[in-house]
Formats: structure tokens, C-alpha cells, sequence
């Protein structure tokens, strides 16, 4: 069957890709990726199962490695992972089960997985890698599930559905000792042995994109000109002497600097005749005040982050008021992260269900339902809806009362201004029928 012709130009990209990275010697990142014949290895699934949209192997293990090496050493970096994990989750989440066994099977998982310190792992590496691999452990006997997070770099092949790239079928790990064998590895069954989440990332994509990817760059001269700054600060508070001997020959001058070889400590008194002249001489720096340079790399980054100025260890530009303002872009960023990770946590927890339940741990005619109860993120907000929705209820109140609306058209107005979509009509039948019971 003769080559396509887009499969030709790929195959093109693909030796051109290659020869570039030799030509420019990029070094490894990884200490299994380390040693000759490991580029051919690296670029082994591209050519037949890489999206146009996924970075290169190379580029994507290289921004794998900037964004854990920036998270570690940078602080401005470490600060927006940090920051993100600690609005999404908080003080943690709570499983509230409809059914007391539900509920017993659901805190036996989370105790044996200590998933009230991993949730806050998986927020991390979720920010910091830009996706998760979620290996599953199944207990075939008593349906226990025990779950782990496998490195995105070492899963270096993601097959899909050719028909449907949002549909994986299998992931592959490739060997720590990086062998040339190109059977080597592991291949885990999609759904089944190990889950996929990414973020950062359009909807041709396999892979995800870490929240660091376009702030590296950054970050990197942001540190270089601080570092620069430290060091010009230093320059400038340092001096010498200079010691000017009139009419001396060559034999006075290396004695006095014989005399003068350890310098006088500070606060000293130096005493010497008019044949002597001391001097301290500083360096002409000249450095100006470089504070707006800095901003503008600090307001690029926080930009990059989705994060207000005063989140990032600046509170002097700005009021109480203005800060409110830059910070609701922000919180929805939050409560948008809020809704993947619950979407992770929600899709683990139903393959522990649905294992406890192949095990005859549950009925099948169980109720499964479950409840994901995240911390709010902004209690100001809460507070100002909390009083608004009290002088609302009055208002109503009145107006039912002086038989001016329906309690049809209240409830609807409450429900509008509470941002839920709830039928009237249901609520009103659900009413109707715990007052029967009532009075039974």
C-alpha cells in the first residue's frame, strides 16, 4: 500500500526534527534517557502515533523537566502551584454518600490511599505536568482499589481510537534503563489499568501542557535579573584603598606593600606622614533604579498565571478595591480547576464503586449516588449572597402575603437568583408529598 502524501511529509518533519536536535547537541533530561543511541529511542512512536498538536518527544520531556527544575528552585514558580492547590482544595474535600454502605466503602478507599494528602498531590502534578496517569490496583478478591500516579514522562505512546483521539486504548511506559529493544516497556490498558487526564491542551491533542509551559521563559530572566541585581547591590558597598607615596622608589614601594598586605579593619585609625595618601575608591556602577523593569517581568508572568499583581508578593500597587476587582478573573480560574479535579476524583471513585460492587461488596440495586463537597473559595462573596438572598426571601415573603405573585413565581425568582437550575414544578410536587407523609 503506497505512502500518503501526508504521511511522506510527516515522515520529512520528522528527519528534519531529528537532525536539528542533533545539530544543536540538546542534552538529556532524565538520567534513563541518558547514553548513545538515545535519540532513536526517544523518537520511536513518532512517526505513526504523534498528534500534529503534541509537542515532539524531545520539546515535551525538555518542558517536563524546566517546569519540575522552576517548581524546585524558583519561588515565584513554586508560589502559582502552590497558590492554585491551595484555593482549589483548601482544607481538603469530603465524600458525602447517599447510602451508609456507599459511604463506608468510599472511607475505607480514601484511608487506604491516604487520598486526604494525595488529593493535594494530584492538584499539583496536575498544574505542574499538565496531566495525570492514574494507575489502578485491584484487589480481585474483596474489590479493594489501590491507586497511583505513574510520571508523564515516562509514558512516551498514547494510543487512541483512529476513529475518535478522545478515546484512548492504551498507554505506553517506556523501560527506566532505556533499552534500544523496541519491544521494550510496558503497555497499560486504557480504563482498565491506568486513566488519563490533561489538561492545557485543544481538542486534537493527546497530551496535556503544564500551567508553567509559557511562563518558563520568563521566570528564567525574572530570576536572571534579580540575581543581577543582587550582585550589582554588592559591587556598589564594595571599595579599595589606594595608597599614593610621593617620591618613593621601587624598594619603599614593595615595602609598604609588604606592610600594607592585610588592609585595615574597619573603624581602624590609619596614621602615616604627608609622603602617604589614602584614598577608598568605589566602583562607578552607575545603576539606575531598575524597580519598573522588574514589574513588567513580574506583571507578565502574574498575566501568564491568571493571577492579580498582589498575588505574587506585590501589595503596594493598587487598593482594597482594586485588588476585588483584579481577583475575580482569578477565582474563576480556580473554581474552573475545582470542577477537573473533581471530575478525576469523581472518575477514581466510581471505579472503586463499581469494583466493590463486582465483588458482592454492594447490591446491585444500591443507590451509588455520592456527593464531592469542595471548600468554597471565596467567603466574602458567600457572605454578600448569604444577605442578599435573606432580604430577598422577605421581600417575597411580603409580596406572597399582600397576594400580589404566586408561590409558583417566588420559588422561580429564589431559584434564578440562586444560579440553580431546579424545576418549580418538581420542588412543588416533592413539597406536596413530604406534607402527606407528614401527616400520615
Amino acid at each position: 500500500m503506497a505512502t500518503s502524501w501526508f504521511g511522506r511529509l510527516r515522515e520529512s518533519f520528522v528527519k528534519r526534527t531529528r537532525q536539528r536536535i542533533k545539530e544543536q547537541h540538546i542534552p538529556s533530561l532524565y538520567p534513563y534517557t541518558a547514553g548513545p543511541g538515545e535519540d532513536d529511542y526517544a523518537w520511536r512512536g513518532l512517526s505513526d502515533n504523534l498528534s500534529p498538536k503534541d509537542f515532539v518527544p524531545s520539546a515535551y520531556l525538555e518542558i517536563h523537566n524546566q517546569a519540575y527544575e522552576a517548581y524546585h528552585t524558583n519561588p515565584l514558580a513554586f508560589s502559582i502551584i502552590e497558590t492554585t492547590t491551595s484555593f482549589v482544595l483548601g482544607r481538603g474535600v469530603k465524600l458525602d454518600a447517599s447510602h451508609t454502605r456507599v459511604q463506608c466503602v468510599l472511607d475505607d478507599f480514601w484511608q487506604a490511599n491516604q487520598m486526604d494528602e494525595r488529593v493535594y498531590a494530584i492538584c499539583n502534578e496536575l498544574a505542574l505536568y499538565g496531566e495525570l496517569f492514574v494507575r489502578y490496583f485491584v484487589n480481585r478478591f474483596d474489590g479493594s482499589v489501590r491507586v497511583r500516579l505513574t510520571d508523564p514522562s515516562l509514558i512516551d505512546q498514547i494510543e487512541c481510537d483512529p476513529e475518535d483521539i478522545e478515546t484512548p486504548l492504551r498507554f505506553h511506559q517506556r523501560p527506566l534503563d532505556a533499552s534500544p529493544d523496541a519491544d521494550a516497556g510496558t503497555w497499560f490498558r486504557a480504563g482498565d489499568q491506568m486513566q488519563h487526564f490533561a489538561i492545557n491542551k485543544v481538542s486534537n491533542a493527546r497530551r496535556g501542557s503544564p500551567d508553567l509551559a509559557p511562563l518558563l521563559p520568563w521566570l528564567r530572566r525574572y530570576k536572571d535579573w534579580l540575581t543581577d541585581r543582587v550582585r550589582i547591590n554588592k559591587f556598589k558597598g564594595a571599595f579599595l584603598w589606594d595608597v599614593t607615596i610621593r617620591g618613593a622608589d621601587r624598594k619603599t614601594i614593595d615595602a609598604k606593600r609588604m606592610e600594607y598586605a592585610t588592609p585595615p579593619p574597619p573603624g581602624s585609625i590609619l596614621i602615616h606622614n604627608d609622603n602617604e595618601h589614602w584614598q577608598a575608591v568605589q566602583p562607578a556602577i552607575n545603576a539606575n533604579d531598575a524597580k519598573e523593569d522588574g514589574r513588567a517581568l513580574r506583571l507578565l508572568i502574574a498575566a501568564g498565571a491568571g493571577l492579580p499583581e498582589h498575588f505574587l508578593a506585590d501589595g503596594n500597587n493598587g487598593n482594597r478595591a482594586t485588588a476585588a476587582e483584579m481577583g475575580m478573573p482569578t477565582l474563576l480560574k480556580f473554581q474552573r480547576r475545582q470542577r477537573v479535579v473533581k471530575h478525576i476524583l469523581r472518575s477514581i471513585l466510581d471505579r472503586v464503586l463499581a469494583e466493590a460492587r463486582h465483588a458482592g461488596r454492594l447490591d446491585a440495586s444500591l443507590e451509588l449516588a455520592y456527593e464531592i463537597v469542595f471548600p468554597e473559595i471565596d467567603l466574602d462573596d458567600n457572605q454578600q449572597l448569604a444577605t442578599a438572598a435573606n432580604t430577598l426571601v422577605q421581600a417575597l415573603t411580603s409580596a406572597r402575603t399582600q397576594g400580589w405573585l404566586s408561590d409558583e413565581t417566588a420559588m422561580r425568582l429564589l431559584f434564578k437568583f440562586a444560579g440553580e437550575d431546579v424545576s418549580v414544578h418538581e420542588e412543588l410536587a416533592r413539597i406536596r408529598k413530604e406534607q402527606g407523609h407528614a401527616r400520615v
